[in-house]
């Protein structure tokens, strides 16, 4: 899996075109074979920060992406920034899903990721 991911600190009174640009884009993407998923975050607080994330099954994939006209919106996105966008490409190795999680939990067993996997403590809920 490919991952980019890009994070974007609007201009002033410009966070809201950002979002119709990149929320236009997730539904035009997710509709492409080859992408896996796109999401889009919005961070509040001093940081106020967008962030829009796209899974593709291949590099090939992902480069034919961004060398589409589609991608000029994610450009566009881009220059409503007050700080340089932070742009990220990762290619990534899935480790499990809920069964990793189960496993570690309930196995007590700890997985090499980086430095190690600590297993954590008995989840408790409270009820009412």
């Amino acid at each position: 899996m490919f991952f980019s991911i890009i994070t974007i600190h609007p201009l002033p009174g410009e966070d809201v075109k950002i979002i119709d640009i990149l929320d236009s884009m997730r539904g035009l993407t997710a509709a492409n074979p080859d992408c896996q998923g796109c999401c889009l975050a919005i961070e509040s607080g001093e940081r106020k920060a967008i962030c829009y994330m796209e899974r593709w099954g291949t590099r090939d994939a992902l480069e034919r992406h961004i060398r589409s006209s589609l991608y000029c919106r994610v450009l566009e996105a881009m220059e409503l920034s007050r700080l340089p966008p932070e742009v990220e490409f990762f290619e990534g190795h899935g480790v499990g899903a809920l069964d990793f999680i189960e496993q570690i939990r309930l196995d007590r067993v700890s997985i090499p990721l980086h430095g190690g996997a600590v297993p954590g403590p008995p989840c408790r809920v409270d009820s009412e």
